[in-house]
């Protein structure tokens, strides 16, 4: 789903991007925990402070953004609900997205938002209020 480029700023600092190491997220965070600390290792950086110097979605999510500076735990968990998403729900998330940015919104609040994938415009919008919702009774 995400393929992250990491290293340590230590390893960075000395060696430029020589020693990093790509990671494929999500994965078992007892499995990440391991996989940071062999590259940490392999490194030789006792005392790792970890940077994402590049990644590349494998899947829809190409206009979320990583920061050099972002938590891989974090962007791990991130990665597995997304992956514990049904096509409705991306499709939800995506438009939160959008509308509200990567900062401003929460995963956990989908269930509050609907999406409405066949309103195009103003007309479908207020035929679906006026009609669809049955706020307005045509057949009286």
């Amino acid at each position: 789903m995400l393929n992250i480029f990491v290293n340590t700023w230590g390893n960075y600092n000395e060696n430029g991007a020589d020693g990093g190491k790509w990671i494929t997220l999500p994965m078992e965070t007892e499995e990440l925990a391991e996989t940071l600390d062999r590259i940490a290792k392999n490194m030789q950086d006792n005392d790792a402070e970890w940077a994402i110097h590049d990644y590349e979605w494998t899947c829809d999510w190409d206009g979320f953004e990583i920061c050099e500076y972002d938590n891989i735990q974090e962007i791990n968990e991130f990665c597995q609900k997304l992956e514990e998403l049904d096509e409705y729900e991306s499709m939800v998330f995506a438009a939160m997205l959008e509308y509200y940015g990567r900062n401003n919104v929460d995963i956990a609040d989908i269930e509050d938002y609907n999406l409405y994938t066949d309103v195009r415009n103003n007309y479908d919008l207020g035929y679906y209020w006026a009609i669809d919702s049955g706020c307005y009774n045509t057949e009286d």
